[in-house]
């Protein structure tokens, strides 16, 4: 037998370890966020169009989500300390190529290469925290990680707006290098050594069906909106990803060394743990998705104007962070998560009463209120679901978690953008009479003495902008009220989740599984 997974001893400087990791994840999220902004710039300086440069977003996507499950084998093959290592520094070196690619397919392929040290930072990052720290302390220590782990997409349009306009797009990559050099030489300071199991062999099929289903997963949600839902090549992409998931599941479930060890959901309050995590990335991705696109295209603002509209929703995620983690540490953690489902709730359905009236302070009022949220929910999921599971199988629940939060993130992207689109034709028919209401009059929309010219063609054209402007205003609403709907499901996973406090089962302990109290 090989040496087995060390016990979780507490490193000389824990919160120095929490900085390193969470340096790492700032880069994974910033990343992630700000290159959509330089994406304009990128097309002009390659001379390509949309359907090419956005691989830049979906290989970079697709290369976390399928490294980000095999972080559980890979840790306890070479150890967390030095996935830890490896990981971020293929994501340093693959962002200063990056930000030297002579051209759009060296661009694409070094942005996979830095999904795939991106998907695997993360989840261990997770995994190191809960060994670093005792259970009493493992909430405040994930509220503090998981300040660098959400400012990054708060602040990453407004990084990557002025960047762009202000020097050149390349520099949203190189910005990593000095973060990503400071990162490793922290980690490789403080983190302990650990011992890894030599003998871990690799389980190829596993590892091929779920790459399989993966990425014909997300391929099939990234294209459905552009090639259509119904369309031979979404429908087959489908196809093949459930049953590449059915023969995944088979196949692990039958090995005696499995590459994802499935098993791991019987856990329950892991399951209902990952329940809320999968709604919240519908949710969250999903309105991460709509607001800049409002802001920006409803309301006329800048890339960098939508960018410091975030802003203090970023300082109140910076505030409540440690508050959740705190509270999580020191009472029933479905309380925070309660509150959190709760705040983002209150905000999306607020976001439903967006118009063309909405002021900025409007605006950053809604958008505290989802700050709260997105506060309150990250520390008490992540402890509940990792805290009741064996120490060698942490940073496989963390992986899953992560990667089911991916999912669920792209499968609310591509779910709310198509709603949207739906009500948008839905309204535009209404307002155009064709589902028996008239069109409103040119005299109705002229009632303000100046605003249009009843009877030029100027005035014609005006009002089909308007009619079209109050078409997409609607479409937004009804869309983040269903945002707010399909959130307010996590109530349940929640209630469901098993309150109590865990007593370690850390060195000396001799068990492989926490007890639940």
């Amino acid at each position: 037998m090989g040496s087995t997974f060390r016990s979780p001893a507490t490193p000389a400087l824990p919160w120095l370890t929490t900085i390193s990791v969470m340096c790492g994840s700032f880069m994974v999220v910033l990343d992630a966020t700000v290159v959509i902004i330089a994406l304009p710039k990128i097309m002009t300086t390659f001379n390509v169009g949309i359907n090419k440069i956005q691989w830049i977003i979906t290989g970079y996507l697709f290369a976390m989500a399928i490294m980000m499950p095999s972080v559980g084998w890979l840790s306890q093959r070479i150890g967390s300390r030095g996935l830890f290592l490896l990981s971020l520094s293929l994501f340093t070196i693959a962002s200063a190529l990056c930000g030297t690619a002579w051209n759009e397919d060296a661009l694409i392929l070094f942005r996979v290469l830095q999904g795939l040290g991106a998907g695997l930072i993360t989840p261990i990052a997770m995994a190191i925290i809960f060994e670093a720290f005792p259970v009493e302390r493992r909430g405040m220590a994930m509220g503090i990680y998981g300040m660098g782990a959400t400012f990054g997409p708060v602040i990453g349009p407004t990084i990557g707006g002025y960047l762009t306009e202000k020097f050149s797009w390349n520099l949203i990559f190189l910005i990593n290098i000095p973060v990503g050099l400071l990162a490793i030489v922290l980690a490789a300071w403080v983190l302990p050594r650990g011992t890894t199991r030599k003998e871990m062999r690799f389980d190829a099929r596993g590892f091929a069906t779920m790459t399989v289903a993966l990425g014909c997963f997300l391929m099939g949600l990234s294209q459905g909106r552009q090639e259509g839902w119904t369309s031979p090549y979404i429908l087959g992409l489908l196809g093949v990803a459930v049953a590449s998931l059915a023969i995944f599941i088979w196949v692990e479930l039958g090995s005696s060394h499995p590459f994802i060890d499935l098993r791991i959901y019987k856990n329950f309050t892991y399951t209902m743990a990952t329940a809320v995590f999968i709604i919240q990335g519908v949710g969250l991705f999903g309105s991460t998705f709509l607001i800049p696109l409002f802001f920006e295209v409803i309301l006329k603002y800048s890339p960098l104007e939508t960018g410091l509209l975030l802003v203090p929703m970023a300082v109140v995620i910076a505030i409540t962070l440690p508050l959740s983690g705190r509270l999580t540490d020191r009472t029933d953690a479905r309380i925070p998560i309660g509150l959190g489902v709760a705040c983002s709730v209150a905000a999306l359905f607020w976001l439903s009463f967006l118009s063309t009236g909405t002021t900025t302070a409007q605006g950053v009022g809604m958008l505290v209120m989802r700050g709260f949220g997105i506060g309150f929910i990250f520390p008490p999921i992540m402890n509940s679901a990792l805290r009741n599971l064996p120490q060698e199988k942490v940073a496989s629940g963390s992986g899953l978690m992560n990667v089911s939060r991916q999912v669920g993130g792209a499968f609310g992207v591509a779910f709310l953008g198509t709603v949207l689109e739906h009500r948008r034709i839905h309204h535009a028919a209404l307002l155009a009479g064709t589902q028996g209401n008239p069109l409103p009059s040119i005299e109705t929309w002229s009632a303000a003495p100046g605003l249009l010219d009843s009877t030029s063609h100027q005035g014609t054209a005006a009002v089909d902008a308007l009619v079209a402007q109050k078409a997409l205003v609607s479409s937004f609403d009804d869309t983040f009220l269903l945002a707010a709907a399909i959130f307010a499901l996590a109530i349940l996973p929640t209630i469901l989740l098993r309150g109590g406090k865990v007593k370690d089962f850390g060195s000396g302990s001799g068990q492989s599984s926490a007890e639940i109290t």
